[in-house]
């Protein structure tokens, strides 16, 4: 679904809570949405970046989906496109629950552009694969740009963006019912914006692939198949 939340800095306090452990850097048709899923998916469209982060207590099932997530991160996100050599990284978050891939603008659109680069496919192709089993992953797609232009300049080009990505995903045929995308603009950079390098790295597209309902409750009962 689309979401286009743009939040504060400081509303960046609210994501301390998630635990970080870094990762050194690396088609399925659409299906029908049954009655029970359509409140859900609902409510799942009008959370902000943190609520969505935070929409899913794995309960008792954390150390069972950690050593999932773990292995997925290591032996297909890492041994893919996002390899150790390349410019993209991926990362293990809250208590290695969720998994972050980010990618660098450059890679994915020309200085400026909101239409995505013909290599962008070769990127966002991988992550097709976590939408094929409904609310098995939650994957929030969040747009970044550094601080250069006037703020609506930076915002209308986080959000055209990221419906590019979105759209991406859309036309290719994937189940979008749990992708969410969110522009941010500036707020959350990862460096300070006082280099022509350090820019480049907060200008970024970051996937959160985040536990679904199906995968807790698969683990609850002691297994994950995916």
């Amino acid at each position: 679904m689309r979401n286009h939340w743009k939040i504060l800095f400081n509303g960046f306090a609210a994501f301390a809570l998630l635990a970080i452990s870094t990762i050194p850097c690396a088609s399925a048709a659409p299906k029908k949405t049954e009655d029970s899923d359509v409140g859900r998916i609902e409510e799942l469209d009008k959370m902000d970046f943190i609520e969505m982060l935070n929409s899913v207590d794995v309960k008792n099932a954390s150390e069972l989906i950690q050593k999932f997530q773990t292995k997925e991160g290591k032996t297909r996100l890492l041994n893919g496109k996002y390899n150790p050599k390349g410019e993209c990284t991926v990362e293990a978050y809250r208590n290695k629950e969720v998994l972050l891939v980010t990618i660098p603008a450059h890679l994915l659109f020309a200085p400026n552009m909101t239409e995505l680069r013909k290599e962008a496919a070769d990127y966002l192709a991988p992550i097709r694969r976590y939408l094929k089993d409904p609310d098995m992953y939650r994957v929030m797609l969040v747009m970044h740009t550094d601080n250069t232009g006037s703020e609506a300049y930076r915002e209308q080009l986080t959000t055209d963006r990221v419906n590019a990505v979105f759209d991406w995903f859309e036309g290719s045929g994937a189940d979008t019912r749990y992708l969410f995308s969110y522009s941010l603009a500036d707020d959350m950079p990862l460096r300070q914006n006082d280099s022509m390098d350090n820019r480049d790295k907060n200008r970024r597209l970051e996937i959160y692939l985040l536990p679904g309902k199906k995968m807790v409750e698969q683990a609850q009962k002691g297994r994950i198949a995916f």
